[in-house]
Parts: C-alpha cells; sequence; structure tokens
C-alpha cells in the first residue's frame, strides 16, 4: 500500500494517507531549538536539551499523541474536527502532509472548511511558529472557534517521568493578559535548577484559554474526547500543582469563499524578560512567511553547496536532498529522536563522526562540535562516553575520570586528521584547548594522547581493553571484570595509527611517524594473531577469555565490523582477503544489506551483555545495521569494488524495493533508518527502525561524495579517486574545497569501476589526480577520464560458509 511520494524536485515528501504505519517525523531546527514533528503534529519540542529544556509531551510513537493541534468547532452544528487528523483519526474530504525541509504543512479539508497548517522553526530564535490559514469552501457562512493546543512539560522530562506525581507540584501555567499568550514553567526544586519559561500565543484575537490539563479534557477523559472543546467553552483556568496544557479560543466566521490566516507562536527562554519581545516579534503572519522564506532559502543554498548528478536519480536525492538534511539536522540535534523516551546530550563518537561527515558542508559547525570534544577529552587522552552542555558528562564525575566505552578516544583522531585535510589549517593543531578535567595542550597534544591511552590499555591478548563497550553499545558485558578485549577496537586503534603517522609526516614531525608506524606493525600482527578464527575476524574476547563471534560459537558469528574493518585499518593480509569477502558477501547478506553477525543470539549471556537479550535480529543482535554497512561500503571503495560498494548503497536506501512494503518496511520512505530488523526475526524480516538519530547519515554522505564519486579531502589537495559502478558512464560532483568550489566531471567510456587516466583543471592537464588548492573564491571547471588496467577486488565463489535463504518470510 502507498502512503505517499516525493515531490518533481525532491524537496518534500508529499504524504497522502494519515494513517502511516508507524508516525514520519520531520525535524526543525536551529541552533538553539528543536520540534520534532510527525506527519500529523505529533512530536515534541525543546530548547538546547532534550531532556533538560523539554517543551512539550508526547507519549510514545505507538499513539503519536500528543501533540501540535488546532481542533476546529462549528457553532452552528457542534460538529469538531482537527485538519490534523489526530488525535480524533476521523475520516476527511480530503488530507495531505508534505515533509519539506525544516517545515511540514499539512492540509485538509472537512465540512466546506479548508484548512493549511505549516509548522516551522525560526532563524535564530528559541520560536516555532504554526501558520494556519483557513477557508471557507461551502456555499454558507461559517461561525467557527478555533483552538491552538499543546501539552506542556516545561523541564526536565526525566525526573518527570520517573516522579510525575511529585514534579507536576513545581508546575505553574497561566494566561498572562498583557503579552496576551501562556506562560508555563517549573518552579525551581534544586539549588542548581536551570529554570525557563514556555510560552504559547497567537496573532488571533483570543477570547478564552485553559491550561489545566484535567479540567480541559474532562474526568476520565483524554486528548481523544476534550471535553471543553466538544462543550465549545473553556473554563479560563490557570494551573499550579497538576498536569499543564496550553489551549487558545479564537472565533473565526468566514463568508463563502473567504480566508483567515493567523499565526501561533510556541517557544522556550532561560530569560523570562524575553518573552514578551519574541511574542510580540512573531506574533505577525507576514513575519512567519518571511521566516519561511529565509528557512527555504537558506536550505536550498545547502542543497546546491555539495551536489551531485549521476545516472540514479535516488542515489542524488539521497546525497543531494535527505540524506544530507538528515545529516545536517543530527548534527545539530543528535542527543534524542522520537523513538528516544528522556536522553539528554550528545554522545562523544556520534559528535565525532557527525563533525567529520559535515566538514565539507558545513565547517564552521563541523568545527565547533569537533572543538567541543576535543575539551570533553581527559588529560590521560581518554575521553567521556557523552555530555550536555547544560549537566556535564554522562559519567558525571569527570575528576574520577570514568573510563565506560572504551573506543570514545580512537574516533578523534580520524576527525582532527579530516579537519585537517579538509582546511590545510595547520594552526589549528597548535590550538591550546582544555581538557575536561583541568590543564590543556595542543589539539595535536590532545589526538597523540587519545592514540597512546588506548594502546596502554591493553589486555593479556595485547588487544585493547573493552571496558564496558566498544562501537557495539551492547557488548556491555564483555568487559565487567576489567580483563575483555576488542578485536574490532583493535583495528580501530591500527586504524588511528595510520591516520596519526600521516599527520606527523605532513607537519614534520618524523619521530611522532615512526612511533605510530611501530604500534600500527605491532597491532597489525596482534590483531592476525589473537584475532583471526580461520575464516574471519572475531569480535572480542570476554574477561574469561571466550572468543565473541567464533565458528565455534552456537550464535554471534561473524561479526561484519571486525572484517570490514580490517580492510579500512588494512591489517588484512592479502591471503585472507578473500575469506572475509565471502562471509561479508555471501553468509551475511540479505535483501536489506549485510547483517551485522549471524544467527542472532536467542537468549541471555552473562558474560557478553544486552545484545545477546535484545529479539532476534533487533538493535545490535544481527540487525541490518546501517551504519555497519555503511563502514562497509567505505571498504569496497578501498578495494575497488565499485559495483559492491553500489549495490549495498542502493540497498541502503529508504527507495530500496525490498522496502516498497511500507506494510513490512513502516518507517519514513525519504531519510536513513539505524536499522532493518534481521533474518532472525520470527515475524519482523524487513521492518524498519530507529530513522533520523544514526550515525548512517554521516558515513553514507561521506561514501557517496568521497569515496563512490571520490572528491576525497587530502593534505596536499582534493584527490580525484572515484569508485563507480561499472555501468556509470559519467557521473559529476561540485564540492568546496579551500576557499574555491570545484564542478567535477567523470568519464567512464570503459566502464571501469576505478582508475584515473587524465585530470584537467580549467583546461589544462595536470600530473597525478590530486588537484592542488586554488584559494581563490572560483568556480574550477575539473574534468577526469577514467581508465585503468587494474582488476578490481571480485566476490569469492568459494564460499567459506554455508549460504542461507534470505528471502523475506511471507
Amino acid at each position: 500500500m502507498s502512503y505517499g511520494y516525493f515531490s518533481s524536485d525532491g524537496k518534500e515528501y508529499i504524504i497522502t494517507r494519515p494513517d502511516t504505519p508507524r508516525p514520519w517525523f520531520n525535524y526543525l531546527f536551529n541552533d538553539r531549538y528543536h520540534a520534532l514533528v510527525s506527519h500529523s503534529g505529533g512530536g515534541y519540542s525543546y530548547y538546547l536539551d532534550p531532556k533538560y529544556y523539554r517543551i512539550l509531551r508526547y507519549d510514545h510513537i505507538h499513539t503519536d499523541r500528543p501533540g501540535r493541534y488546532i481542533f476546529i468547532r462549528d457553532e452552528k452544528t457542534g460538529k469538531v474536527w482537527t485538519p490534523n487528523w489526530q488525535p480524533f483519526r476521523k475520516p476527511l474530504t480530503s488530507w495531505q502532509c508534505r515533509q519539506g525541509l525544516s517545515y511540514t504543512t499539512i492540509t485538509s479539508q472537512n465540512d466546506g472548511v479548508a484548512a493549511e497548517i505549516t509548522y516551522l522553526v525560526t532563524v535564530e530564535d528559541p520560536v516555532e511558529l504554526w501558520l494556519v490559514s483557513l477557508t471557507n469552501r461551502s456555499k454558507v457562512r461559517k461561525e467557527l472557534k478555533v483552538y491552538p493546543f499543546v501539552e506542556f512539560i516545561s523541564g526536565d522530562v526525566e525526573v518527570e517521568t520517573c516522579y510525575r506525581n511529585i514534579i507536576c507540584l513545581y508546575n505553574e501555567a497561566r494566561y498572562d493578559n498583557k503579552q496576551e499568550a501562556i506562560i508555563s514553567f517549573k518552579h525551581p526544586f534544586k539549588h542548581f535548577h536551570k529554570q525557563g519559561w514556555s510560552f504559547f500565543g497567537t496573532s488571533a484575537k483570543v477570547t478564552g484559554h485553559d491550561t489545566q490539563k484535567e479540567s480541559f479534557l474532562g474526568r476520565y477523559n483524554d486528548i481523544q474526547n476534550p471535553q471543553r472543546i466538544l462543550d465549545g467553552k473553556l473554563g479560563n483556568s490557570e494551573t499550579r500543582g497538576e498536569d499543564m496544557v496550553g489551549v487558545l479560543e479564537t472565533g473565526v466566521e468566514l463568508a463563502p469563499g473567504a480566508s483567515k490566516e493567523f499565526v501561533v507562536v510556541l517557544g522556550f527562554t532561560d530569560k523570562r524578560n524575553d518573552v514578551p519581545q519574541l511574542l510580540k516579534k512573531y506574533k505577525s503572519v507576514p513575519q512567519a512567511k518571511k521566516e519561511l522564506a529565509h528557512i527555504k532559502e537558506y536550505w536550498d543554498e545547502v542543497i546546491e553547496r555539495v551536489s551531485v548528478n549521476t545516472p540514479d536519480p535516488e542515489f542524488d536525492r539521497m546525497v543531494n536532498i535527505w540524506g544530507k538534511y538528515q545529516l545536517c539536522a543530527i548534527t545539530h540535534w543528535r542527543g534524542t529522536s522520537h523513538y528516544h523516551g528522556v536522553e539528554g546530550g550528545l554522545g562523544y563518537r556520534d559528535t565525532a563522526q557527525d563533525s567529520e561527515g559535515l566538514l565539507s558542508l558545513e565547517l564552521d559547525i563541523a568545527r565547533k562540535k569537533l572543538e567541543k570534544i576535543l575539551y570533553y577529552q581527559y588529560n590521560s587522552g581518554h575521553a567521556v562516553s557523552g555530555f550536555s552542555d547544560i549537566e556535564g558528562t554522562w559519567e558525571n564525575t569527570a575528576a574520577k575520570g570514568v573510563t565506560k566505552k572504551a573506543d570514545v578516544a580512537v574516533w578523534l583522531p580520524y576527525t582532527v586528521a579530516s579537519y585537517i585535510k579538509e582546511t590545510g589549517d595547520l594552526n589549528f593543531l597548535k590550538k591550546e584547548v582544555a581538557f575536561h578535567d583541568g590543564g590543556s595542550a595542543t589539539v595535536y597534544e590532545h589526538v597523540l594522547r587519545a592514540v597512546r591511552y588506548i594502546y596502554s590499555q591493553r589486555g593479556s591478548h595485547g588487544l585493547p581493553l573493552i571496558g564496558l563497550a566498544d562501537w557495539n553499545d551492547a557488548y556491555d558485558h564483555v568487559g565487567l571484570k576489567g580483563e575483555g578485549e576488542s578485536v574490532w577496537l583493535g583495528m580501530a586503534l591500527a586504524r588511528a595509527c595510520r591516520k596519526v603517522k600521516r599527520l606527523a609526516e605532513f607537519v614534520g614531525d618524523p619521530k611522532t611517524a615512526k612511533e605510530m608506524q611501530e604500534k600500527y606493525e605491532e597491532l597489525k600482527t596482534i590483531v592476525n594473531t589473537q584475532g583471526w578464527d580461520g575464516k574471519w575476524y572475531l569480535a572480542a574476547f570476554n574477561d574469561d577469555g571466550y572468543k565473541i563471534g567464533s565458528a565455534d560459537n552456537k550464535e554471534g558469528k561473524v561479526p561484519l565490523n571486525s572484517q570490514t574493518w580490517a580492510i579500512l585499518s588494512k591489517v588484512v593480509p592479502p591471503d585472507r582477503l578473500p575469506k572475509i569477502l565471502d562471509v561479508i558477501d555471501h553468509y551475511l547478506e540479505t535483501p536489506y544489506g549485510p547483517a551485522l553477525f549471524l544467527p542472532s543470539y536467542s537468549k541471555f549471556n552473562p558474560g557478553i551483555g544486552r545484545v545477546t537479550s535484545f529479539a532476534e535480529g533487533t538493535k545490535e543482535n544481527a540487525a541490518v545495521f546501517s551504519h555497519a554497512c555503511a563502514f562497509k561500503i567505505v571498504a569496497d571503495c578501498v578495494l575497488k569494488r565499485g559495483d559492491s560498494a553500489y549495490e549495498t548503497f542502493k540497498k541502503l536506501t529508504p527507495m530500496n524495493p525490498a522496502k516498497s512494503d511500507a506494510e513490512r518496511y513502516r518507517v519514513e520512505p525519504y531519510v536513513w533508518a539505524e536499522y532493518v530488523i534481521g533474518p532472525g526475526s520470527e515475524y519482523k524480516f524487513g521492518e524498519g527502525a530507529f530513522t533520523w538519530n544514526t550515525g548512517t547519515a554521516p558515513w553514507m554522505f561521506t561514501a557517496a561524495t568521497e569515496w563512490i564519486l571520490g572528491a576525497r579531502r587530502d593534505y596536499e589537495g582534493l584527490k580525484i579517486d572515484p569508485c563507480l559502478p561499472k555501468r556509470w558512464r559519467r557521473a559529476w560532483i561540485r564540492r568546496p574545497f579551500r576557499g574555491a568550489v570545484y564542478e567535477i566531471t567523470l568519464r567512464n567510456p570503459e566502464g571501469v569501476t576505478s582508475g584515473v587516466r587524465e585530470v584537467t583543471v580549467d583546461g589544462k592537464k595536470i600530473e597525478g589526480n590530486v588537484v592542488r588548492p586554488h584559494s581563490d573564491g572560483k568556480v574550477h571547471q575539473v574534468e577526469v577520464l577514467m581508465g585503468s588496467n587494474q582488476k578490481p577486488v571480485t566476490r569469492n565463489q568459494n564460499r567459506a560458509a554455508k549460504p542461507r535463504k534470505t528471502a523475506i518470510k511471507k
């Protein structure tokens, strides 16, 4: 069953039915405010941090309630409906939602009234706007009462959830007659409480209001049956010490064919005195339309900043528009999503990868994020697992240097090296940056400490200790006793050593370059001696020396990350490469991409962790984990397997034909999902899960632009090294680089996957395939002729593991 389609320009996904299998969300945001808006107006908003400054309540994606609603009551008939469809979920004459780049528009019609609501977040202020239009399509005069509605939390959602009977006693919500708006807040209840104020107003004339949830809904009612709306008379209630809503009433009279526009203003500030000026600024339909125009102009420019054109329009749509938008959205607001509960802050490794992925697109934001993760590193070289700018680190005990996730610091060298390649800014390496637990050092020293710290924390096999997790957060019992080791992290550290070696050579530091080469060679030997299982690499050893990912295991065999990172880190010897490619291509493969491992765990193993308790095929328990599949795409490109890289890229896209059954796939068909439920599931194989907030976004953008299309940053300049599917005879990419813009045309007349025969820049042939930076603010034309006698690594037909049936169960 079809629920929608892309607009002709690809900038909107148009949803044609409100009863989608899951709520289909959009991210609306600026640097301070984030609104998660479903196709029916569900979701929540927050200021700065999704835990501490949550504005709106949202129960769960299974109900997609409560939300941002406009209730409409016909005063002559007493009929009540909402343009949203939710929360009544009654049939409407017509309904449509357009999810656009930083706006959501719902249009519907019922009882002769056409309605349109456009949700957006302002360009710079912590305010969201609802631009509302009502038109009388009937032949009779309409007398309506219109009620904008929200349900407030106005504070810390975690404590609200845990202690709702107590925390509600701190609530207050009142209608401010002077501001003609509802103000909602929580009274301080701890010495470190950081207070904030929600506000809710409209440009329309307010004739009534309510803030008491219970009296508004009526006894034993819920939002599907709000008594005050059904009765057509609000109670003008004020709230102190109970659950809060914000409901405004305005009268609208419409002659046949007449229309009325108004704007609803919802916002939050930690400065009470800012409320009047924000309301005054935005309670204006022209201002709302101006903000919407600015938003569209901004995203048009972002789309053009890095742009591709290939024979595959679906590839282009994800790279140019939706994957790019998702990357920008999560880089701003990685700490939450609609499927999250009460979490806040940002993960360290997430922020590092987001920053690296964003470098070619929004360099200033990427650098700010990079400087933040530099600060959240300890003197030892290790780093925090995550952090909130409001509440501090996830460990909340920086002085003790708590080490939870063992891998976090390994992502710092990657991001710093990529930043230097992108900018050529060697002065950045000399910048003094504070450590989170005191003292400071240069950025270069931060990087060295990260590598040296992980290298120093190794176990009996010589591999890095895993602590409470490596990339796989659900391996949380592998190292509970402090002795478990990660094979994958050994590879990741080897990759970091290679990165830092090249950086050291570039800055003229031969001593460090030698040190890193020696560390790399040692790790390479250890990984291949201790981490090899005969036909593939292991994932880890637990505290008791138990091999995880081994052929000797009944479950959890062939860890995908250990195979792909053996390639990315360049530790796999030539004779072992065909073996690991074989298990990737044949044993792990599914119609959605390779599974994280197989088979799924079926019961809890206290020596491994919660990964073994997840339902089979879900999350890290053998799902098709998109982030890990993105690693595989880059590994394919390293090996010049252009067809394999492209095939996996296509499988991950939401347009994959295997995902065309929306009743099975369920989630948004326009953004990357964190995972697809794997073949271990009894009845959910092929269902998408956890969209938007995923490390897939930065890696897929990088895989497409730097590896498949091959416009890759390097220390000496822009390296042109494409890895295309053979059937692509031409492709094009535009990207900025060090103060100039390069429009690169790739010609592939022989249908090869890789190899560059000739490069011309502005009509002049250059030596090699590295375009030296022009830094002149101009646009330069780069023509690339592909062709090579080099043969790519191909799939090995001698299967190392018995092939599985991967057809979708009916």
